[in-house]
């Protein structure tokens, strides 16, 4: 029994690493795609941003001419679809808007928007650091001016039918997209927060407006965004749609080691009650909605990565939002250059960065035009002006339980907060302890030490019980050795009777089922729910300990500079958690009394290689949980050591005869 379960422990753990690494390939370290070139020459990206600056910089009007469709390619190519002419933006109302940027700051953000499509140009985390230096995260970017966050659009409403693949043609970009939106500053003034408000005026006379504000406050990392078209004569009847891009440009943070938290389009509705597993990234139209039916009410949608994310949700006091469709697409293999191109100038020319001494920056914006995807939605919107708009929220900030616990315009995005492969409820107890020691400590690394005291050190009055009670076991089937063979000499030839003897045999002399696999039972999901929880807390990220640079990778005591690919396991840095874990495991297993029948036996030897297993598996993985794997072991021979001081003490006392009297 106990064999089958170990067994089936060790398969499962197996097939839990197996499934982790075949959704998160391409997520935590992706390998870069070799490149296809384009059909054709490339077409231009659009309107360029006005250069940074802390105030609106006028400058002179650029539309840009359309993506040219690419030319004939392989059979069955995609056919693009057309966008509007030259001429036509040319002739536009909005033809002549100047270019024009503004920044809103708050505690926490620092936001600069473009009047390219009246959307958000970047995002800055100001208390949020780049791994490996002090410097503030830049987490969204404009990788390409015509996929900005908050984008709208008129046109193409719905993904095309178009087949995946690298060379999948992007539906092109309508005027809103193409052109700069009027900077509204009469309404601005007459609002007393501080806001940008843009406007688009389109051929058949119906306005659109934008006007987006940043929340106040430390630990507030929320826009809003109030959406409105207004206009002369009568209004349709069921409202304008308009497509609205509710993610896009999120530059994924550099993740070291592996297994990181599952990346991709994160999607709810009200028909669902937890956020849905990320999408896996791809170049394919991923359809999120329902095809023909309007979906539930969306709550959720946008983009995340292993400690932040990018998403638009539904204010709690906004009213329900009519949402058609919704959707997500991953991008152009061939488009990759041309963004990687894009963040490098934008690095250089914002942030005077130098990426030739910057190894990190550009792993990272490798790493990230390799991931980039975007979520769309469908509104539909009455033609009744700013009163009769709708209300919308965008988060852009950490996945960390704190900031998502505290503010109650957070309710919508706390969902996120779950642990695959784990019950949630274990997790949450064991990052309530963790928690405890590090907001009195303030040093995760000491709180992972006291946390895996705190768990183990409540264990082990079970676990001395159960290793007695094995003791006990084989004693006693030690004893019963030769009444055992007996028994196989003469039932061999029938296995049901053997075991029916053999159990009674068991019961005249009080040997029970040992409880030693109790234990193991209670273990699993314990070691279950630390692996899934730390690779996505927050806390630990940049978070140094003793040589330690960064506890949410692997503790690299020593880099090689170079990396040596073996598959499930690469080498490129000396890790000594993971083999301190084998050597303690190891030791442990060697003060383990000798077996005593042949199941016992085989058990062991299981046993002997489960610690090269786990290190193989987590030798590149965060070093939080090697190091709560080598005090857990370091505890684990603590316990033999009792063990079998009180096993020792109770086999001196001699036995009392069963017809003894006082």
């Amino acid at each position: 029994m106990e064999r089958r379960m170990l067994l089936a422990v060790v398969l499962s753990f197996l097939a839990v690493t197996a499934y982790s690494l075949l959704t998160q390939r391409g997520c935590a370290r992706p390998t870069r795609p070799a490149e296809t070139p384009p059909a054709t020459p490339e077409a231009p990206a659009g309107p360029t941003p006005a250069p940074a600056g802390g105030a609106d910089t006028p400058a002179a009007p650029a539309p840009a001419a359309p993506p040219a469709p690419p030319g004939p390619g392989a059979a069955g190519a995609p056919v693009p679809l057309a966008g509007p002419s030259p001429e036509e933006l040319a002739a536009h109302p909005q033809a002549g808007a100047a270019a024009t940027r503004a920044v809103l700051e708050s505690e926490e953000l620092r936001v600069a928007f473009t009047s390219l499509g009246g959307a958000i140009e970047s995002v800055r985390l100001k208390h949020a650091r780049e791994a490996g230096n002090g410097r503030e995260l830049d987490l969204v970017l404009p990788a390409d001016p015509q996929m900005l966050m908050g984008q709208t659009d008129d046109t193409h409403l719905l993904p095309t039918d178009a087949p995946g693949g690298p060379e999948r043609v992007n539906e092109p970009a309508g005027p809103q997209r193409l052109l700069h939106w009027t900077r509204d500053e009469a309404r601005e003034a007459a609002t007393p927060e501080p806001d940008v408000v843009f406007t688009f005026a389109t051929p058949d006379g119906l306005r659109y407006g934008k006007r987006w504000q940043l929340a106040a406050g430390a630990g507030r990392y929320d826009l809003t965004l109030d959406l409105w078209v207004e206009g002369p004569g009568t209004p349709p009847r069921e409202g304008v749609e308009v497509k609205l891009l509710a993610a896009s440009g999120q530059i994924r943070e550099h993740v070291e080691g592996a297994f990181a938290a599952p990346s991709g389009v994160i999607h709810r509705t009200s028909a669902s009650r937890d956020i849905s597993d990320p999408q896996p990234y791809g170049t394919a139209v991923v359809d999120l909605g329902i095809e023909g039916v309007y979906p539930p009410r969306l709550r959720t949608l946008g983009s995340r990565s292993a400690y932040f994310m990018a998403v638009l949700f539904h204010p709690a006091e906004a009213a329900e939002v009519d949402v058609v469709r919704y959707w997500s697409t991953g991008e152009q293999g061939n488009l990759r250059p041309r963004y990687e191109r894009a963040l490098n100038e934008w690095f250089v020319e914002h942030e005077q960065r130098d990426l030739r001494t910057d190894a990190r920056l550009r792993q990272r914006i490798t790493e990230a035009v390799a991931q980039l995807t975007h979520a769309w939605a469908v509104l539909r919107l009455p033609v009744k002006g700013p009163e009769a708009g709708v209300r919308l929220g965008f988060y852009v900030g950490p996945v960390d339980r704190a900031t998502l616990r505290a503010a109650d315009a957070y309710e919508e995005l706390r969902p996120v907060l779950t642990y695959p492969n784990a019950a949630d409820w274990v997790g949450d107890i064991l990052l309530w302890i963790y928690d405890f020691w590090r907001n009195l400590w303030g040093s995760a690394g000491v709180a992972i030490i006291l946390m895996t005291l705190v768990v183990r050190g409540g264990l082990m009055p079970l676990s001395v019980r159960n290793q007695l009670s094995m003791r006990a076991y084989g004693r006693k089937i030690s004893r019963l050795k030769p009444k055992v063979k007996a028994l196989q000499e003469k039932f061999g030839s029938n296995p049901r009777r053997l075991r029916e003897e053999q159990m009674k045999l068991y019961r005249e002399h009080g040997v029970g089922f040992p409880s030693g696999c109790l234990m193991m039972l209670i273990q699993i999901p314990i070691f279950f729910a630390l692996f899934s929880c730390l690779r996505m807390e927050y806390t630990i990220r940049g978070a140094s300990f003793l040589w330690i640079d960064d506890l949410s990778g692997p503790d690299k005591l020593i880099e090689f500079g170079t990396r040596l690919d073996l598959g499930l396991l690469y080498v490129e840095s000396l890790n000594i958690l993971p083999l301190l874990m084998v050597a303690l495991s190891i030791w442990h297993m060697r003060q383990m009394p000798p077996p005593a029948d042949d199941q016992q036996a085989q058990q062991q030897k299981m046993m002997k290689w489960l610690p090269i297993i786990f290190a193989v598996i987590l030798y590149n993985y965060t070093a939080a949980l090697s190091l709560y794997m080598v005090l857990s072991s370091a505890v684990a021979i603590l316990e033999s050591r009792i063990v079998k001081l009180r096993d020792a003490a109770a086999q001196a006392v001699p036995a009392v005869p069963a017809d003894a009297t006082p």
